[in-house]
């Protein structure tokens, strides 16, 4: 996988910036949907993290418990206190999944069938990790068209653009 760096911050106060920058490049629209697909507590923690640094965005949010778009849930903020999951929603098509690397205990069938069911025609793929190059150790870039990669470590947050991946 050929990766160009976006963007990267001196440590982890750089974190939403870093990510920010991912949502912006990645063309999904004001309106459009974004799915965060993680396990439960440390994934869901970070997506309500990081959908807090886009909030102004006007993005429709959701979050997929363990890769599972039967397990939708609408992000949505709330003032003091940030963003939450309000409620369960229905399957949907998204312009955009994030792939959290809490999915490594999911067996990998599962989060191919997600990106099938919940990206729309046309939608970008990027992949969140807290150890950097934790997709390719585990081969997920050899079977996931990634487009962006943000990895976050306390040190050098990095986002990346991943150039020659082909539409899922």
């Amino acid at each position: 996988m050929k990766k160009k760096i976006l963007s990267k911050g001196a440590d982890y106060t750089y974190m939403l910036s870093v990510f920010r920058e991912v949502i912006l490049k990645s063309g999904i629209k004001e309106q459009g949907t974004l799915i965060f697909a993680g396990c439960q507590g440390p994934c869901y923690s970070m997506a309500t993290l990081l959908s807090f640094g886009i909030r102004d965005l006007n993005l429709n949010l959701y979050f997929a418990v363990e890769a599972d778009v039967r397990q939708l849930w609408r992000l949505e903020y709330i003032k003091n206190l940030g963003m939450v999951a309000t409620r369960k929603e229905n399957p949907i098509k998204a312009e955009g999944i994030m792939i959290m690397s809490g999915l490594i205990r999911v067996p990998f069938e599962n989060i191919l069938k997600f990106i099938r069911d919940a990206l729309g025609d046309g939608g970008i793929i990027i992949g969140e990790t807290v150890e950097p190059g934790l997709f390719e150790e585990k081969g997920w870039d050899k079977q996931i068209p990634f487009n962006y990669l943000f990895e976050f470590s306390m040190e050098h947050p990095t986002s990346f653009e991943v150039e020659g991946n082909q539409k899922f």
